[in-house]
């Protein structure tokens, strides 16, 4: 399946590794930008990813609809679970292991890191490094979705975005300087404390902690390694023959040793390894 294009395309990332995988986003209309970074499409057959293969930490929230076979998680210490056909995936803080068990056909909805815990009415660190049926959480979404597999693609991207409309009038406003504060934790390149954001916010520490807890459901230190991470990730993918001490300057690490660390918390191995994989699931979902 091509992906088509819109005039709600945010951009286009369709991967050719085996010709099989095809990924694509889309821009939310403009009254669903507020909670809604993009939707994604994510299609393949059953011989697209044939091992698990790690999803990496993001900074963000999705809603993912399954039309086809089920995935399988593997969590160590706890086997193997099949996932939920329509699920919320809470903020995580280290990888997971996915693979499929037979074609892919999914649809996601990706928030924005500070969004989705308003949006759905729920606590950031509730769904933090957890995964829920949707029914659980949202039975009004649940129920809008569970028809997307009889409609065609194009009627199952308006079916989706007129269910996120319809929830837009229950959902609590979203606080306005929660926003600001998780841009400007992200947009630091080291370390930044609950206390330099509190004073270049103008208000108390307590308020900035309960905020990122409630609304983004990691500290702000989480929200800086997971972006930087991806940073570092995006300038070794984009430029391949850097070394991964320039890697880590570049992505604001201290040194290499720094980013080697880092990866092995997040992702389990080193960056090298990671990206010498032959994972394609691992690349759709790494940001940028």
């Amino acid at each position: 399946m091509v992906a088509r294009r819109s005039r709600s395309v945010l951009y286009e990332r369709e991967l050719a590794m085996n010709e099989t995988l095809r990924y694509h986003e889309l821009a939310p209309p403009a009254h669903l930008g507020l909670y809604v970074r993009c939707v994604w499409r994510l299609t393949g057959p059953a011989s697209a990813v044939s091992t698990p293969e790690p999803i990496l930490p993001d900074g963000c929230v999705e809603l993912v609809i399954n039309l086809s076979d089920p995935f399988i998680r593997t969590v160590p210490g706890a086997g193997s679970h099949q996932q939920p056909r329509r699920l919320v995936a809470g903020q995580i803080s280290r990888a997971i292991t996915i693979r499929p068990s037979g074609r892919i056909d999914l649809w996601g909805i990706r928030f924005h890191p500070w969004s989705a815990a308003a949006f759905l009415g729920v606590s950031g660190a509730e769904v933090r490094d957890r995964l829920f049926a949707l029914d659980e959480v949202s039975p009004l979404l649940d129920s809008a979705f569970r028809y997307l597999p009889e409609v065609s693609e194009q009627r199952c991207l308006t079916l989706i975005w007129e269910s996120l409309e319809a929830c837009i009038s229950r959902s609590r406003s979203l606080d306005p300087r929660i926003a600001g504060l998780a841009n400007m934790a992200i947009s630091q390149r080291e370390s930044a404390s609950v206390g330099e954001l509190a004073r270049r916010a103008g208000f108390g520490a307590r308020r900035v902690q309960a905020l990122f807890r409630d609304e983004v459901g990691l500290t702000p230190k989480q929200l800086l390694r997971i972006n930087r991470f991806q940073r570092a990730l995006g300038i070794a993918r984009s430029k391949p023959n850097l070394s991964w001490s320039a890697v880590a300057s570049g992505a604001g690490y201290y040194d290499q040793a720094h980013l080697i660390r880092e990866s092995r918390d997040i992702a389990g191995c080193t960056p090298a390894t990671l990206l010498g994989r032959d994972a394609e699931l691992t690349e759709v979902f790494l940001a940028g």
